[in-house]
């Protein structure tokens, strides 16, 4: 990133610590807390008591890791600058908590859209439940979420790893994130931008298709099954 009107960035100064330091400390120290508490006592609960070894709680449990990891890459950083005369965080140190923020964002999105089916082949498939949400079939779904967020950081990290930046870089955030960090840059951020685009279709879109996919093929081969099964069968099953 060398040029005439550019520079090798170290560091980013984050501006929205400019009030209410001590405030935002208590703020999201109480909310931090909180939120550690809650998902680890969710976490304890579910692996301690084996009658919520069921698939609800197997993705209720890879949520509230979500949330702990959501939690975990941005707020101590934000505490540890609300104590700071100035509120810095590395260029190396920015790139990583954007990978790691995206890769919780994307894989949540996939992560709500599976607990959604699950509570649907819940209530309106309860004979097939067992079968569509047996163990070898949630690991997968969960590990596919993780995956797809996986696959969408590593996407947008690397574009934003390609921006160079004029100056001093000047974040308007308390954190780093792809939008504050297309708005610091003096490169061209079309790239990113339409990555974000299809990203928010396809992240925000694609696993809820999916899962209408996955329930309308397996309507329409129970169907055509029960087409060709005696009356007495289809009454039976």
């Amino acid at each position: 990133m060398a040029g005439t009107n550019q520079t090798q960035v170290m560091e980013f100064v984050l501006l929205g610590f400019s009030h209410g330091r001590l405030f935002l400390f208590a703020l999201f120290l109480a909310i931090y807390l909180a939120t550690l508490l809650g998902n680890s006592a969710i976490l304890f609960l579910v692996s301690l008591d084996p009658h919520l070894h069921n698939p609800m709680y197997f993705f209720l449990s890879h949520l509230s890791c979500l949330d702990l990891c959501y939690s975990s890459v941005t707020v101590p950083k934000i505490l540890a600058n609300a104590l700071r005369p100035q509120a810095t965080i590395s260029y190396g140190g920015c790139l990583a908590q954007t990978f790691l923020l995206m890769w919780c964002a994307g894989a949540e999105c996939a992560l709500l859209a599976v607990m959604a089916y699950d509570r649907f082949a819940a209530v309106c498939r309860p004979l097939r439940y067992g079968q569509a949400l047996r163990p070898s079939a949630c690991a997968s779904a969960a590990a596919g979420c993780w995956l797809w967020g996986l696959l969408d950081s590593a996407l947008h990290t690397l574009l934003a790893a390609r921006l160079s930046f004029c100056g001093a870089a000047h974040l308007q955030h308390i954190f780093c994130d792809v939008p504050p960090l297309l708005g610091a840059a003096c490169s061209d951020t079309r790239p990113n931008e339409l990555a974000l685009h299809i990203s928010s279709i396809f992240v925000g879109l694609g696993p809820f298709l999916l899962v209408a996919a996955r329930e309308a093929l397996q309507h329409s081969v129970h169907k055509q099954s029960s087409l060709h099964r005696p009356p007495m069968a289809s009454v039976l099953h």
